[in-house]
This record gives structure tokens, sequence and C-alpha cells, in this order.
């Protein structure tokens, strides 16, 4: 859910409808004024906020030939032309219309081309002529009836009072309630309802074709609906959403649920609105616009209090959620109580309602539950189990765990069995992933090679060197074929790979990269049933259908993009469960990601200098160009991004992310400015829009004057040599006055550079080449010690900052550069002066200190504390962060670069262990106890 505030350009005060034009811009009307939405954010309409319309809620009627009707108070007011890629909102012009013969105006509706104008006498049909007058029947409609009047689309429908049913406007009744009780009216406000009907145990509700459908409330509802509140219902195809005066729900095309925590809760809500993109925008408590992306395509579940959870494993009808706390049902995404406690990261099917789970990292146990209630009849003693897989021919299970890997056979008292190699001897390093081949042929990563089970039951080595990085770590493995195994993991650039099999041997092996997939950190993967592989990666989801790759982020409705480790899971009806750092994202409709979208580019503000740029052509202006775009795709407008090129001007496409465009000088003359639309994510690029720029030559340029250019070319030349030579002496005796100027300038400069060459520029630390050349002296100067010494030993050490991508990610680079800004300067203050403190890259920063190990160690811990322990005053508040730090020992007899990467393997097992701490480099900690 994305929540819109005074930042995003709306302001906070009460929101009352939304309304879309036939293009796909998105109207708000709030108490202050109107805005549309151009995808990126919101903009006033200028025409509609004129002096004294401050108080004056808008309603906004689009027409179905793209103009824009409007009621602000007691005027009716419609655009000369309508919405299009180079007219935006923001231009419309706007023609007041002439009402005569009718009362206090209510409210404006669109039947197909007809105009209908709501008074307090009743519904009025009208004409528009040319001269802009309105005019209108003064005979109501429905004589001598009330009526409560929806729009729908482009059509217009009316329920009579003390009647179950809804007529057109020609008064012919097209649906009629199988009971007598409709819902409440409508308030004579501002917003716009849908016309539903319920009797309290069903909803009988419009969908976006202007089809009814009937779908039963399983939950209590007091009726009649809503009292003092409005209530409301919108659909779209068999998805609804409901508002019955206290919380408002969502129905699936299976059942009913919340959208989220925020929205569960009871409160006042308007109004829902369902765009042309599936999205759903609200207005929770009248004043906090949102939308909730990927609605009816995906449901998130937030559970608040459960801490962590790790994996969901679907069964028919229901789920079970894994979680640092227990084991818990999913029944219609409603969090059961806890069925069993513990710390259960991901579990594996065995048959009808049974798994086997890994509890504690210290147990695998075998269980059978039911919705409510579980039993578990096996319990066996392993540590940290990282992966299960379960031969259907041999009925043995498979188990990867720090130990090595086992088999284990299916009756009660078996017990877990160590493999061996080629040689008999058993294979006990550590195992980090597993899967079967087609052939049931279990494949595992041991230790840092990939091995296979042969025939004879010997496990043999298939690959000992990863071609993407010698220090590539697995985390999950799985097949998509006999001849198709996909291997994804952390710490390599390409973290994807596809090993390609003839047989038992790898006859190709392809890198995927992070273009494709999001990411180089690769958690988790999963083949499912209709042919797609899922990767789980730290920056979102991608999936492969064959063809091509599509990629989900936070912005596209996960809850988080941090996918879990075995955190993907397929459902019976072919969803699929992404278990995240934050909860639980369900992909209903997998299949939608790979449907075609467009991204609809418009040019939502065209400006010479001060002035909008008229479609005609100008006269001549050394003013800057100013250009704001946006998309009308609302469901990807997150992460569309924008290229463009001046034909004329600039040879090559240049991007923008933030939609807007500046050129200082346009030539005279016809220029075209060519725009499309991009989405990585998607693999989507728009067709192109063309901005028109006319502009008239200056006067200098025209003919007579470069006919008098000519002449003057021909007369001036020996005035012209004169006065230059005069000129040259001048200019000679003050060009000797000024070398001695800038001679002393430029050497002031060159000190300068010299001084910014040794700093980082953001954080004024050292730079990494002047930390490396310090530590280089330092070290050149340590081997003239004597070597009983004990300050002949030096302590390095790579600090890094705990969840830096996730600052960037929510705040935005600027807050990230503020925090290592602030780094650096706390960093710059505690620093004694025997000290060197450098960036490093990014995030991390080397530290070295020289002397006792264990004095050195505890200064160390007291620089992290300097960060962590105190938060950092940004533009957004306080933010407190988190580090991690890796030590190494260095001495002269080593290189340093071998004391720098047992810190960054220190380092990195720091962030595995949790973060937020010092690990000390595993040869360092075995020499620590002795003496220097």
């Amino acid at each position: 859910m994305r929540r819109f505030s005074q930042e995003d350009g709306i302001d906070s005060s009460y929101i009352f409808r939304m309304s879309q034009d036939r293009l796909g811009y998105l109207y708000v009307s709030t108490r202050r004024s109107t805005y549309f939405y151009s995808g990126k954010r919101f903009y006033p309409i200028r025409a509609l906020n004129f002096a004294g319309a401050a108080s004056l809620v808008a309603i906004v009627r689009p027409m179905p030939d793209g103009r824009v009707l409007v009621i602000q108070g007691q005027n009716i007011y419609l655009s000369i032309s309508a919405t299009s890629a180079r007219i935006s909102p923001n231009v419309l012009v706007f023609q007041h219309l002439f009402v005569k013969g009718l009362q206090q105006i209510r409210n404006i509706f669109v039947d197909n081309e007809d105009i209908f104008v709501l008074d307090s006498s009743g519904l009025h049909s009208c004409v528009l002529n040319p001269r802009y007058n309105l005019g209108c029947n003064p005979t109501p409609l429905f004589a001598h009836r009330r009526e409560n009047v929806y729009q729908n689309g482009y059509r217009t429908y009316v329920a009579l009072h003390g009647e179950a049913s809804l007529r057109d406007l020609s008064g012919r009744i097209i649906f009629r309630a199988p009971f007598g009780m409709q819902h409440p009216q409508p308030s004579p406000g501002p917003s716009d309802q849908v016309p539903y009907f319920t009797d309290g145990k069903t909803l009988i509700s419009l969908n976006d074709v202007g089809r009814f459908s009937a779908t039963p409330l399983n939950w209590p509802i007091e009726f009649p609906l809503g009292g003092a509140r409005a209530t409301f219902a919108e659909g779209w195809g068999d998805t609804k959403i409901f508002f019955d005066g206290d919380s408002l729900r969502s129905f699936n095309g299976a059942f009913w649920s919340y959208l989220n925590h925020d929205l569960s809760r009871e409160q006042d809500i308007l109004f829902a609105f369902i765009d042309r993109n599936r999205q759903v925008w609200t207005a929770q408590d009248l004043v906090e616009l949102d939308k909730l992306v990927g609605w009816g395509d995906l449901e998130n579940l937030e559970p608040q209090h459960i801490r962590y959870v790790w994996s969901v494993l679907p069964f028919s009808g229901y789920q079970l959620l894994f979680s640092g706390q227990g084991m818990y049902p999913v029944d219609k995404h409603v969090i059961g109580s806890a069925l069993r406690d513990g710390n259960y990261y991901f579990a594996l099917k065995d048959s009808g309602h049974s798994f086997w789970a890994p509890v504690d990292d210290q147990f695998l146990l075998h269980c059978e539950v039911e919705r409510t209630s579980s039993h578990c009849d096996r319990q066996i003693a392993l540590d940290r189990v990282v992966a299960l897989a379960l031969s259907r021919r041999s009925h043995l299970l498979w188990i990867a765990s720090d130990a090595g890997i086992y088999s284990l056979g299916e009756a009660v008292q078996a017990q877990p069995k160590p493999i061996h190699g080629r040689d008999g001897k058993t294979v006990s390093q550590m195992a980090r992933t597993l899967a079967l081949r087609a052939d049931d042929t279990p494949w595992a990563v041991i230790g840092t090679s990939l091995y296979r089970r042969d025939a004879d039951g010997a496990w043999v080595s298939v690959l000992t060197e990863w071609p993407n990085a010698k220090d590539f770590i697995p985390m999950a493995m799985t097949f998509s074929s006999r001849d198709d195994l996909w291997i994804g993991g952390i710490r390599a650039k390409n973290g994807l790979m596809h090993l390609v099999l003839d047989g038992n041997r790898i006859s190709r092996i392809e890198q995927i990269g992070a273009d494709r997939v999001g990411s180089e950190l690769i958690f988790s993967l999963l083949w499912d049933k209709r042919h797609r592989l899922w990767v789980g990666t730290e920056n979102g989801l991608a999936v492969y259908n064959g063809l091509e790759w599509i990629r989900m982020t936070r912005d596209d409705g996960l809850l988080s993009s941090n996918i879990n480790q075995q955190g993907l899971s397929e459902d019976e009806d072919g969803s699929i469960w992404v278990a995240t750092s934050r909860g639980v994202s369900h992909l209903l409709h997998p299949e939608r990601l790979f449907e075609r979208q467009t991204l609809d580019p418009v040019f939502i503000r065209v400006a010479l200098g001060d002035h909008l740029l008229p479609e005609k052509a100008v006269p001549f202006s050394r003013d800057p160009l100013v250009v704001t775009l946006g998309t009308l795709n609302t469901a990807l407008a997150n992460t569309t991004y924008f290229r463009y090129r001046l034909e004329g001007v600039d040879q090559n496409w240049i991007t923008t992310t933030t939609g807007e465009i500046r050129y200082n000088f346009v030539p005279p003359g016809h220029s075209r400015l060519v725009v499309q639309a991009l989405n990585d994510n998607r693999n989507l690029i728009s067709p192109p829009i063309t901005l028109e720029i006319r502009m008239q030559r200056p006067w200098w340029t025209t003919w007579p004057l470069i006919m008098l250019y000519t002449l003057s070319v021909v007369a001036l030349p020996y005035a012209f040599t004169h006065l230059r030579f005069r000129y040259l002496l001048k200019r000679q005796h003050r060009l000797e006055a000024l070398v001695d100027e800038r001679t002393i300038e430029m050497r002031a400069a060159q000190h300068a550079l010299e001084q910014q060459a040794r700093q980082d520029g953001l954080t004024r630390l050292m730079n990494r080449r002047t930390a490396e050349a310090s530590v280089s002296r330092l070290l050149e100067r340590l081997s003239r010690l004597d070597v009983r010494s004990s300050t002949r030993f030096a302590t390095l050490a790579l600090l890094d900052v705990d969840h830096f991508k996730s600052i960037n990610d929510t705040f935005g680079h600027v807050i990230g550069d503020e925090i290592l800004a602030g780094i650096g300067a706390r960093l710059l203050r505690a620093k004694h002066q025997e000290e060197i403190i450098g960036r490093y890259g990014g995030e991390e920063f080397l530290i070295v200190i020289q002397g006792d190990f264990a004095a050195a160690r505890a200064r160390i811990a007291t620089l992290l504390g300097t960060l962590s322990d105190v938060p950092f005053e940004t533009k957004i508040g306080t933010l407190s962060v988190g580090c991690s730090a890796g030590i190494a020992r260095m001495s002269p007899e080593e290189a340093w670069s071998d004391a720098l990467e047992r810190a960054d393997q220190a380092l990195y097992k720091a962030k595995i262990a949790g973060r937020g701490r010092i690990v000390v480099s595993e040869r360092d900690l075995d020499d620590e106890g002795y003496p220097d």
C-alpha cells in the first residue's frame, strides 16, 4: 500500500471522490482543491483553483469524448478540448456553462453522450448547444418520485424510493433484487456510490462492465447498514470491495478478507475507487489517500503478533505458516492460534497431511496436521537442517545439514545415515542445499562443490570451481527438467546459474545477472507446476517462463523486497506464496505478471521559461525548456522511467527516473522531442510520444541582415586589423600582469586538489587509495621495530553499516548520504592521531590500529558504539543505524591484503549471525589467547 501526502502534491484535507477520464487521467477532489495524478505525484488543476473556489468541492465527471465536466458550487464547467498525451488536465481550458431554470444544483451525470443535472427537485435531462448554454428540461425525469442516482462508467442508473430495483434513464428496469432491502440512500454530499443491494447476508453489486453478481457475506453485520456513516461496494470482474460502515473488506473470488492491517480497523471511509489498472484507491478517515497496489492479483498477510515469518506450507484448503514463534494454521488468510511453539523455518510434505520440518536448529520433526491440530510422531536430533528432498521411488528422505548429507528411511525406527564417497569414506562437510533430478537422483552442494549420487550409492563430485566467483556460496537449487539445473547463491556478481546437463556431466553453464533477476543475492528458488522458475532475492521476486524474465518488488505490492530462504511455495491452485522479512505475500494470479501492459507516457507540463508552451509557433527565446513527464499506468508507475532525445541536439537517448527534462536552450526552427516510457521489471517499452516545438528565428538571422553582414566583411577588414593591433598591444601588457596572478591561484588550486585526492568527498575521511597507502607505510614502519615489541602488530577492521540498502530504498539516497556523512563526522571526532580510518567503498569503512590486539579490539568496539548508540539527525527525523565489523590481526611479515580478506570474511559472518556485532577472523580468534 502506498500512502500519499503533501510531499506527493496532495493536501491532507477531506478527500471525497475520485474519477478517471477516457485517456486514463485520475482526478481527486478534496475540500481544498482538485488534483490529477501523473503516475509520480499529484498536481492541482490550474483552471479549477481560482479565487474563491477553495471552499468548493469539485465534482469531476469525465465524458466519453475525452472532455471533462466539472461542477463547483452552483457552477458547471466543460473543458474545451479532451485530454491527450500532449494535453494534460494541468493545461485544460474550461468554459463556464450557462444553466437556466434549475434550482439548487447537487450533481451532474453522464449517460453515454447525454448530460443530466440533479437539483433539489430531481434529475433533469439537458442539451448542450455550441454557445455553451446548457438547456435543461424543467420537469424532472421521475416526477413526484424520490430517486437515488448512480454513475457507473459512462452510464447512469436510478433507484426509485421503495423499490429494490435499478432502472436506466428511460425508466426500464435493468435489475430487480431478489429481496426487498436496498442499501441506505446516498448522502447528498460530494461522493459517488455504485448501486448495490443487501439483506445483511448477501451482497449484490455492480462490477466494472455493468454486471450484477451475488456474494455471500460471512461475517455478522448490523443491519440496516452504516447508520450515520457511508457504505459502499465496488467491483472488478469477480473481485469486490465492501465497506459496511465499520471496516473495509475485499472479496478475491473465493472468500472475504481484510485488505491489510491498517484498513481492518473501524474508521470512516467515504469511497473506494478501482482504476482501469485494477489499483484500489481509498482515503482512511477521509484524510489519508492510499493506493492498494496489486489488488486482485495479490494479498498480503501482516502478522502483528508474530515477529518472524519464514515460510508457508500449502495444504488442501488451508496453509501452515512457519515462524520464529511457532507453527500457525492459515485459513482464508486468517491466522489461527499456534499449533506448536518453536522456531520453524520450512517444511516438506511427504503424503496427505504429514510433513517434515526442522525446528530450533536442533531437531527434525515428522508431524501430521489438521486445520486446528497437529501431532508429531518422530523427532530426530540434527543440527541446522537447510534443505529436504523426498524420493518418491526409494521413499528416502534426503537431508542437507551443517553436518552433511543424510538419508532417512520411512521406517519409524530408521535413523539418518551419512553419505559416502567413491573411496568409501563418509562425506561430512557442511551441506548448502540439495535437489532431486527427474529420475530421483539427489544432487547437492557439499562444502564448496557440487555432488551427485551415483548408481552404486557413492557420491561423486561434479563441479569443484564455480565459474561466477571462487567465493560463491550456493543457497538454493532446483531442477526444471532432467537436464536443467538452477543454482542460486550469494557472494558472486552473477548470483544465479543455469547448468545444462548431458547425462551426468555438465555441458554448459549460463550465468544469470542482476539485470534479469534484480539482485546478486539469491536466497530461494521454486519450479512450479506451470513450468515457471521463481527466484527470491534480497531485492524482490523474479520469474522466468522460458521466454522472458519478469520482476516484482515492494513497488508492485509485495510486503517486502527481501525474500526469505526457502520462502517460496506453490499452492494447489497454482498461486504462489512469498515469505518476506515483513510478512507473507500471496500471488493469486501469477499468470498476470506476463500480461502485456501499456505504459502510456504523457506530457504533464511543457514550459518555456515561466510560461506554458502552446501548440503553435512562439517567438524566439533563450528561456529554458522544462518538461514534466508522467505515465497513466498506475500499476507500474513506481518502477517506470523515461528516455528522451531532442532531435538535432541529442545523439543518444537520455534517461530520467523523475520525469523531469530541462534544456537550457532550444534552437530556433522546428524541433521534435521524442519520449518513451520504460519498465525493466516487465520488459516494456512504450511507443514514442512526440513534442513538436516551433520557434521563430531571431530578427538578426533574417536575409537583409545576412546581406549586410556580407558587405561588412568586405568593407571593414582594414579598420578591424588596425583596431586589432592596438588591442593586442594592450592585451599583452594585461596578460603579463595576469600571469603572475594566475600562477599564485594555480598553486593554491593545486594544493586544494591534492587535499581532495586524499579525502573522500562525502565523509571527509581518507579515501580508499590514501588509506591503503597509509597502511603500507605503517607496515613498513612496523617491520623496523623489535620483533618482541607489542607495538609491532596492528589490528585491521572492516566496518559495514547494517541494512544500508534498505535505508536507501525506503528513504532515498539523499538520506543515505546524510547517514554516511554523519558517520564520517563522528569517526573524525573520535579518531586518535595514530589511527587510520578511511572509507573503503559504499557503506564500508577501514580501521587500522597499532598495538595490543585486545586493546585494539576494545577501541574498535568503542568506535562502533559512537555510531550505533546515538541516532543520526536527518531531514526526515532521527534514524538509528547498526554496524557490524570483522577484524583481523596484521603483522609486517604478511601481505596486508591477506588480513583484509580475513576481516572481510569475519564481517560476512557478523552479517550472517544477525548483524550489530564484531566478529574476529577464525585464525586470529585462535591466536587471541597468546601473547604478542
